[in-house]
């Protein structure tokens, strides 16, 4: 029998993979690793850090190593096809991707994908260097301080973050966990280092191998072999970092990305004092001409401001910032808005919003919002409160979200007091523009009471669009000449604008119409009897689709209410309105509507169903005609009805051209049964290949399935009518702009967090 051992103790192995996850999947770009041994630089007391990249060299390596893959790929594909077909003399090929679907639908087997080359390493002696003129390494530093993975730098013999400066009280350090060393892992096999201290007469060299170390089941067992090379220069000390096994994928950026990155992770560092370069070149931040920066002292001096951050219980937290906004039309990418906290000159968190709302006054200016932040002391209290990814700090205490919250506000208040600069720059614009002083003059003859939010609206339409936009120039007049609230939302739809500023001027038209909230729901309260109609149509169901004579029904209801096919067409004049104008005559020149011959010699009606389209036209702009071609929700719409509607466009384009001599915007709608997905219908397969391969938001015609468009139409405007109702039951929106947050006059009693 065998006897289990049950030993008083065990040993903890840390085997090699771990550096993959802290290394490899820590730092996967060539910016972030880069930032890593900079930093350590900097802890280093370097005058300056030089990072040297051939990235020409790398991207010839690169390119000729996919070329290299998908070569050997091929070639191995041929044969082994080859070797099937001579033993089973049946042809094989690579399945294309809808036999890769019936395969996988009937259970055969697929090959995974192929991802060997990304475990695959540029050949030759192509390298990445970096090199400070720091202090450098002992032989016993290297072994006491950098290879101990996660070595606490800050801590002293007690245990406590007593160490918060580099050799000589110079700086105050970026690095704490003692992981950076492992960034090289990310990007390279091999990781050499080569360091001297100032009067040694040797250097020491060693290098780190991620695949010996992967494979090491202990890491605390593992040893490194060291070389030493003379050098008679006693003075001079630093430390090279070689990466040398370089992988493709990790290292495709740019020059100018990784000079972005390396920018963005560090603030406040002078080039006199800490010079980062790469390939000769300073890395530096982008110059940049704000048009707006808060608060006003940080302006005038162009440094950051003081403040203090107030946590309860706790104590105050001293900080400085700055809130900058960029010129319109240079705005930020999503990832790059937001605040930026950084901790002893090096990121820690951001950019973000942080808890910076989107629905509020001038919430588009966020766009081109960046914020600095710099708080030292949260990196200085003992506690860890930056991630180790640097990209956020760790929530969930309270002084992390007492510091979110209070950034957050800072940003929410110089977003309200950049609104006012732009306010106050956009109607100096109207004023010096000759058609924004047209509409002025118009609105001083305004009754009194509509004067100011006229005003308001104008300045509204600038601040978004721009006072040379068509926008501004096509609702300017319209806001100023008509004041009314039905015309501009009606407007503002058409032009497709950004539903929050449809819903900012809507609350300033509430204003505008006889100061009269429930104004603004007129135009929509308007449509109720069409909503309710529709919403009985779709409640009846399936039922009635196949009853005899529906058509009509609905034939007469788009005609009635033509802002169900789109919402801007409510100034519509339908066809058979006897109006003499444009859309009778074409009407009666394509035999539509009242025009149709209904029924034929033998009577019965045909396919085509001409009484069920109609012609409708704009009066604000007669040169775009409107074709819709309704077909019975009995019968699925086919490819003829598509080219019935283009046959009616051609006619519609080539009749005013040759009689009218002008040109013309021909719209068309087709609207019907959409045919089943899986049909197999030939007329109905082809007309979904033509919605599919042919139709975009550009095109001129359109197939609208017709459960789908009432559908649509009842959202689209019951939501309105909600909000617009939601509206009434609220306080006057929020007008009054937060106050900025008012700084202790005198910090309170410093944060101490006690460690135990």
């Amino acid at each position: 029998m065998t006897t289990i051992q049950k030993p008083d103790e065990f040993n903890l192995a840390i085997q090699g993979g771990m550096l993959e996850a802290l290394g490899i999947n820590m730092y996967t770009t060539l910016g972030k690793c880069l930032v890593e041994f900079v930093a350590n630089a900097y802890d280093s007391n370097a005058p300056k850090v030089e990072i040297t990249i051939p990235f020409d060299e790398i991207e010839a390596q690169r390119l000729a190593l996919k070329e290299a893959d998908k070569k050997a790929k091929a070639e191995a594909k041929k044969a082994d096809a080859e070797a099937k077909k001579a033993s089973t003399d049946a042809p094989s090929s690579t399945p294309t991707a809808s036999e890769a679907s019936s395969a996988a639908a009937s259970g055969t087997s697929i090959a995974p994908p192929d991802v060997s080359l990304y475990k695959k390493t540029l050949p030759g002696e192509l390298s990445i260097e970096i090199r400070d003129y720091g202090h450098g390494m002992s032989p016993a530093d290297v072994a006491q301080k950098f290879l101990p993975i996660n070595r606490h730098r800050r801590a002293d013999a007690a245990g406590q973050e007593t160490n918060l400066k580099s050799e000589g009280g110079k700086r105050a350090v970026m690095g704490r966990k003692g992981l950076g060393k492992l960034a090289g892992f990310g990007i390279a096999g091999q990781v050499i280092v080569k360091t001297k201290r100032a009067g040694d007469n040797f250097a020491t060299i060693f290098t780190l191998d991620s695949v010996k170390l992967a494979d090491a089941p202990n890491l605390g067992e593992i040893k490194i072999p060291a070389t030493y090379e003379d050098d008679p220069d006693q003075d001079a000390s630093g430390t090279t970092i070689t990466l040398k096994g370089l992988k493709p994928d990790a290292v495709r950026s740019s020059a100018d990305k990784i000079i972005a990155t390396l920018a963005e992770a560090f603030y406040g560092i002078e080039p006199e004092d800490f010079l980062i370069s790469l390939n000769g070149t300073p890395v530096a931040p982008q110059v940049v001409e704000f048009d707006f920066v808060f608060p006003e002292t940080a302006a005038t001096s162009g440094k950051l401001v003081s403040d203090f951050v107030n946590i309860p219980d706790v104590g105050t937290l001293p900080i400085q910032y700055a809130v900058r906004f960029r010129k319109p039309g240079q705005h930020l990418p999503a990832g790059k808005r937001g605040a930026r906290i950084y901790c002893n000159k090096r990121l820690a968190a951001g950019p973000s919003l942080f808890k910076l709302g989107t629905g509020m006054h001038n919430f588009h200016a966020q766009d081109y919002l960046e914020c600095v932040v710099v708080a030292d002391t949260l990196d200085q209290l003992g506690v860890d409160f930056v991630n180790t990814n640097r990209t956020q700090l760790r929530e969930d205490n309270d002084v992390v979200e007492a510091i979110l919250s209070h950034v957050s506000d800072l940003m929410k208040t110089a977003l309200a007091a950049h609104a006012k600069h732009r306010e106050a720059k956009v109607d100096a614009e109207i004023k010096a523009n000759e058609e924004g002083s047209r509409m002025n003059k118009i609105i001083e003859h305004l009754p009194k009471r509509s004067r100011a939010p006229a005003g308001k609206l104008l300045r509204t339409i600038a601040l978004r669009h721009g006072i040379e936009s068509l926008e501004f120039k096509e609702l300017a007049p319209l806001v100023v000449n008509s004041v009314n609230a039905g015309e501009v939302l009606i407007r503002l739809i058409e032009l497709q604008t950004d539903p929050k500023t449809v819903h900012q001027v809507a609350s300033e038209l509430l204003e505008l119409a006889d100061i009269e909230r429930s104004d603004a729901l007129k135009l929509y309260r308007g449509r109720k009897s069409g909503i309710i109609s529709l919403r009985k149509l779709i409640e009846k169901g399936e039922d009635l689709w196949k009853q005899k004579g529906i058509e009509a029904e609905l034939h007469q209801l788009f005609k009635n209410e033509p802002w169900l096919i789109k919402p801007e067409y409510s100034k519509y004049l339908t066809s058979d309105e006897d109006l003499n104008k444009l859309a009778s005559k074409l009407a009666k020149l394509l035999k539509v509507d009242t025009y149709s011959a209904l029924e034929d010699d033998a009577g019965k009606k045909g396919l085509d169903r001409p009484d069920l389209v109609f012609v409708m036209s704009d009066t604000a702009s007669p040169h775009v005609v409107t074709i819709v071609e309704f077909k019975s929700p009995t019968i699925p719409l086919t490819a003829d009805h598509l080219a019935q509607l283009k046959g009616y466009m051609r006619r519609v384009e080539a009749f005013i051209e040759s009689e009218l001599k002008q040109k013309v915007t021909v719209h068309g709608y087709l609207i019907g049964a959409m045919p089943d997905p899986n049909t197999k219908a030939t007329g109905e397969l082809d007309l979904l290949y033509s919605i599919d391969r042919e139709w975009t938001a550009q095109t001129a015609w359109e197939v609208l399935g017709l459960e789908h468009l009432l559908q649509r139409a009842q959202t689209i405007h019951s939501d309105a009518i909600d909000a617009f109702e939601r509206e009434l039951k609220e306080t006057e929106a929020d007008a009054a702009v937060a106050s900025p947050p008012t700084p202790a006059a005198a910090p309170m009693e410093p944060i101490v967090i006690d460690i135990k």
